[in-house]
Formats: C-alpha cells, sequence, structure tokens
C-alpha cells in the first residue's frame, strides 16, 4: 500500500444549519473534527487533507497535522454547496497547481467520530484488492425497517413498501421480517478518474454522488462507527456514548 495513492479529504465548513459550528463542538474534550482528523492520521494510508472556507478551523486542523492548502470559496460552502462541489473543487486546485493527482480519494465526514483506523484501513485495502471496482462505501444494519412505512390518506395505508418479495402483512412476527442493511455516510473511497468525468462543472450544487454506484463495493461498520451527527439530538446521545 502506497501512502501517495490515497488522498483523505475532510470537509469542514464553518456553518451548519441545524447545529451552530458543529465541526468544532466538543465532544469530550476533543472537537468533532479533532477526532476525525486524529482516526485518519493514525490510520497511515494516506495524506488527510481538510477543506474548509474557516480560519479558525484551518489553524486546528493544521495544528493536528492535517494539510489545508486554501480557503474554500464561499460559493462552494453554503448550506447548499454539495460535497461533490467540494471534491472537484480541490481536484481543479490540485491539477492547477499541477499537483500529482492520486488514485483514489476517501471523503469521511467529521460527524461519524466513532468510526475506527482499522475500518479506514481495511476499507482501502478491500478496494485495492478488487481493483474492478470504482468505490467502496460503509453499510450497517438498519435501526427501521421499511414495511414500517404507511400513508396517512384519512384513514392509515399499510404496505406501502415491498421489500424482498414481500408486504407487511406477510408476517405477524417481526422477527420473521427479511434484515435490512443501510449505506452511511462514514466511509465513501472512490478512484480519482471517476471524478474526473465532473471535473469541468464549476456549480455549487453539481448532485453527483461523491461514489460510482454502478460499480461499488461495500464495507460493513458497526452502529457506533455509523452514528451521524445531524442534530442537536444526535449530539446528545454521541456526548453519552463517549
Amino acid at each position: 500500500m502506497n501512502k501517495n495513492d490515497l488522498l483523505i479529504l475532510i470537509p469542514a465548513k464553518a456553518s451548519s444549519q441545524r447545529i451552530k459550528n458543529k465541526n468544532m463542538k466538543l465532544l469530550g474534550r476533543t472537537p468533532l473534527l479533532g477526532h476525525k482528523i486524529i482516526s485518519c492520521i493514525k490510520s497511515e494510508i494516506g495524506k488527510v487533507v481538510v477543506s474548509t472556507d474557516s480560519k479558525k478551523i484551518a489553524k486546528y486542523a493544521s495544528k493536528l497535522g492535517a494539510e489545508v492548502p486554501f480557503l474554500r470559496p464561499k460559493k462552494y460552502s453554503s448550506a447548499r454547496a454539495s460535497t461533490m462541489s467540494c471534491v472537484l473543487h480541490l481536484l481543479r486546485f490540485y491539477m492547477k497547481k499541477k499537483i500529482v493527482l492520486p488514485k483514489y480519494i476517501a471523503i469521511l465526514p467529521a460527524t461519524n467520530p466513532f468510526l475506527k483506523k482499522k475500518t479506514i484501513k481495511t476499507a482501502f485495502k478491500k478496494l485495492l484488492k478488487n481493483k474492478k471496482f470504482n468505490s467502496i462505501l460503509s453499510f450497517t444494519n438498519s435501526s427501521e425497517h421499511p414495511f414500517l412505512i404507511i400513508k396517512n390518506n384519512k384513514k392509515i395505508i399499510f404496505d406501502v413498501i415491498k421489500y424482498s418479495g414481500h408486504h407487511y402483512s406477510d408476517f405477524e412476527r417481526t422477527q420473521d421480517w427479511p434484515s435490512v442493511i443501510i449505506c452511511t455516510a462514514a466511509i465513501k473511497i472512490t478512484k480519482i478518474s471517476y471524478f474526473l468525468k465532473f471535473v469541468k462543472k464549476t456549480s455549487p450544487f453539481i448532485q453527483n454522488k461523491c461514489f460510482d454506484m454502478k460499480s461499488c463495493l461495500g464495507i460493513p461498520t458497526t452502529k457506533k462507527e455509523s452514528f451521524d451527527i445531524n442534530n442537536e439530538d444526535d449530539y446528545r446521545i454521541a456526548k453519552s456514548i463517549i
């Protein structure tokens, strides 16, 4: 495994709609961003880069050992700007500066603070061994089941979702339901060649996925590693976990 083959990108803008200053919110004695930078650096599988529009975040990330090659423009840091636009901005910066691009890029948000360095390494090794695939994505067991989805049109309508050839009404006991796994935001690793198809698109609202849906492996993660902090309730749960 060559460390130059992988760039680990941690997007960390200053603003957040649901939790103020989310990336610098303390979890224990360490900000959310700090937990992710530390685990990524300890994984020792690639260069860790933080893309941010905040001087405060940039200073903190650099202190921990991450690279912060620029301050991300405001147009790519708004509430509506996509993660894909952040990735493409980074690649265009590298190409303009004639910096050699790695073969793979990992997108690891700060909002999954319990992701282990071992899992990051395992995911990248699995993708390297299966070179015909362009991406690898984390998944975990779902806490909710699609059978529970209903419609409420004057009366409740059941059997809205058919899953694995069955409906809600086919089972009396929940333990007989077919198991469900869901993809998570904890790990996305993708070949750079996939992103180069979109690199000329400069809109901050580009909606292409940051992984190749047609060529994607899965890496199992625990519920704890997949835990995603999106709102104040999630943050309170994370504090109780830590």
